[in-house]
């Protein structure tokens, strides 16, 4: 399932179906996070420590030791916001006053969307602006954090993660469970067997297949 996801969410960038491929995305770290802490039940611990660990600890940039600031990234409490913001309510942007981490308490959260480059390379944007003193003249009297995510980038980072991790443990995936049929393909293999059938009744079809179906279980 996880390999039918990932091709599915870059057929939707082949497409330029940006906000869809982002939405399918963004329940990666939910399968994972399920499969590394099946033990856990709270989706959230799980969707945030897998992405933290796995994804994460390489979108935090250094801390520069020139200044006390720190960046903004993508973090897991940011991607979990965004996941639940967009799949919940349809609106794709965070919740800042959830987010506990102080350098992630983004005010200005935007999404980037563009058309395929090649070569496939995207970028994000961080800032903080600050401004003023307070009363002692020691600290800005406002800091507002700014954070732009390429769809395509975040989209691609998910997708990468979640593959590799997949062909390492495939067997922490044993919850799924699961049937797909492919109708196409059925109706196929049914006239195949049955070129006389072309004129049948698409509800005739389906009895006929599923009882073939029915009878190939039973041998």
């Amino acid at each position: 399932m996880i390999n039918r996801l990932i091709n599915e969410i870059r057929k939707c960038m082949d497409c330029d179906c940006l906000l869809a491929g982002l939405a399918l995305a963004l329940t990666l770290p939910d399968i994972c996070g399920k499969a590394e802490f099946p033990q856990e039940n709270s989706s959230k611990k799980r969707y945030i420590q897998w992405y933290d660990e796995i994804v994460g600890i390489t979108e935090k940039p250094p801390k520069s030791a020139q200044s006390d600031t720190e960046l903004p990234y993508l973090s897991g409490e940011v991607v979990y916001s965004l996941r639940c913001q967009l799949l919940h309510q349809g609106t794709p942007n965070i919740e800042t006053k959830k987010i506990k981490e102080e350098a992630c308490q983004i005010d200005d959260f935007t999404l980037l969307i563009e058309k395929k480059k090649n070569p496939e390379i995207y970028t994000d944007s961080a800032a903080v602006f600050s401004g003023g003193t307070d009363s002692l003249g020691k600290y800005p009297a406002f800091r507002i954090r700014s954070y732009e995510v390429n769809v395509r980038r975040l989209c691609f980072v998910l997708c990468a993660c979640a593959k590799a991790y997949y062909q390492k443990s495939p067997e922490k995936f044993d919850f799924f469970n699961y049937e797909i049929v492919d109708l196409d393909e059925r109706k196929e293999q049914f006239f195949k067997a049955r070129p006389d059938a072309q004129d049948i009744d698409l509800a005739e079809m389906l009895r006929l297949m599923d009882a073939g179906l029915n009878s190939e279980n039973q041998e």
